[in-house]
């Protein structure tokens, strides 16, 4: 049976019960509310998480315009509402609002 489901965003979260970094990609089923996590993701043990933030820190003083990025909300289009709400990085989970 096939279900159909709108695939949205990443999160990363941290619980002591497993002493791991996750990275998941989340989506809500179709004809559902509730946001669910899919099998797609990555955990990390704390050790590589460490190594991982230091290889972004080469990463950021190798390229410096990758480091000077500025967030979505600082651009043009965030300066009315109409603009916020049409961001998809800042509302990943909302259906099409206007």
């Amino acid at each position: 049976m096939f279900h159909r489901r709108r695939l949205l965003g990443a999160y990363l979260s941290v619980t002591s019960d497993f002493y791991c970094v996750d990275i998941r990609k989340f989506f809500v089923p179709f004809g559902q509310t509730e946001i669910k996590p899919t099998r797609r993701g990555l955990a990390l043990r704390l050790r590589e998480w460490s190594n991982w933030k230091k290889i972004i820190d080469t990463i950021n003083s190798t390229y410096p315009t990758l480091s000077t990025a500025l967030p979505c909300y600082l651009g043009d289009d965030h300066q009315n509402q109409i603009g916020a709400l049409q961001c998809r990085e800042c509302n990943l989970f909302s259906q099409d609002i206007l």
